[in-house]
C-alpha cells in the first residue's frame, strides 16, 4: 500500500526533499541533571524535553513546483478516508520544512521536565482551590499510572516557514485505533514488538499524538532492558524510513542502572 506521503510527493510534482536527523547530545548518565527535578531551571527541564536521549527530531523540507497548492496531511500512512480529510496548505515554491519531534513521554526524566515545566509557569495568584486542582494536574503528570503498564510516545510537529502548518495535527486528528493498530508499533532490535493499544489524537495544531504501547509481553518481561540496544518506533505502513520512523539508542536511556522509558 502508498502511504499518503507518498502519494502526496507523487501528486505534488516535489522538486527537492532533504531529511536530516537531529539528535540529542546528552548522555544519560553523564549530563543528567543530579538535583532534584524541582530543582531544575527552566533551561535544564527543556533540555530534557527537547536535547536528551529521550526525545528525537527529524527534519522534512520539501519545494514543491508552481502547481502545488495543497499536500494530503497525512504523513504517516493513515487511512485514506482520514487522509482525504486532512489536508495542509503550502505556499507555492516555498519549500515547507517539517520539524517532527519525537518524545518518550512514560520515562520518568519526561515526565519530571514537564512536571517542572507547569510549576515554573504556575500562577502565584492562584486560590487554595485552585492550587489544590493544580498540584493534583502535577502530581498525575508526575506519577502517570498508565506508564505502569504501557510505554508512553509523543508526535508534534511544526514548520519553520509555514507556522499554520501541522503534519501531525493533519495525520491524527481524525485517526482510528483499529487503523494505526495495522502498522503503528515498537519494537527492539531482535524485532520483537509490542502492539498499539490506545491513542490519543491531538485536539489543535500544536497538540502532539499520544501513542500507547503494552509495556510486558505473553512471558511478562518488558520490551527493554539492560541489554537491549536500540529502540524503533514504526509509525508508517510500509517500509522503515528516516521521516516518519524514530529509532533510540537504548543504552543511553539508562538511569542508576534502568532503562527509563
Amino acid at each position: 500500500m502508498r502511504t499518503a506521503m507518498n502519494i502526496y510527493l507523487r501528486k505534488s510534482s516535489w522538486l527537492v526533499v532533504i531529511v536530516t536527523g537531529l539528535f540529542g547530545a546528552i548522555a544519560a548518565q553523564n549530563d543528567f541533571p543530579k538535583k532534584p527535578f524541582q530543582q531544575w531551571s527552566r533551561s535544564e527541564a527543556e533540555a530534557i524535553l527537547n536535547d536528551s536521549p529521550w526525545a528525537r527530531q527529524q527534519e522534512v523540507r520539501i519545494k514543491f513546483d508552481k502547481e502545488a497548492q495543497k499536500a494530503a496531511g497525512s504523513y504517516s500512512g493513515v487511512s485514506s478516508a482520514a487522509a482525504a480529510q486532512a489536508d495542509t496548505e503550502v505556499t507555492s515554491q516555498v519549500p515547507v520544512d517539517f520539524v517532527f519531534t519525537m518524545r518518550l513521554r512514560s520515562a520518568l526524566p519526561m515526565r519530571q521536565a514537564l512536571s517542572r515545566l507547569k510549576q515554573l509557569k504556575a500562577d502565584t495568584k492562584m486560590s487554595d482551590k485552585e492550587r489544590a486542582t493544580f498540584d493534583a494536574q502535577v502530581k498525575g503528570l508526575l506519577e502517570c499510572p498508565a506508564c505502569a503498564q504501557n510505554y508512553v510516545i509523543s508526535l508534534s510537529s511544526k514548520s519553520k516557514n509555514s507556522p499554520g502548518a501541522d503534519a501531525v495535527y493533519s495525520t491524527f486528528k481524525g485517526g482510528r485505533l483499529s487503523d494505526l493498530q495495522r502498522y503503528v508499533y515498537i519494537a527492539n532490535e531482535t524485532g520483537e514488538r509490542r502492539v498499539l493499544v490506545h491513542f490519543v489524537a491531538p485536539k489543535a495544531p500544536g497538540d502532539e499524538a499520544i501513542f500507547f504501547f503494552t509495556r510486558l509481553g505473553d512471558k511478562g518481561a518488558p520490551l527493554l532492558t539492560r541489554d537491549s540496544k536500540e529502540l524503533l518506533v514504526n509509525l508508517t505502513d510500509n517500509q522503515a524510513n528516516a521521516i516518519t520512523n524514530f529509532k533510540f539508542d537504548v543504552s543511553k536511556l539508562i538511569v542508576d542502572g534502568k532503562v527509563e522509558f
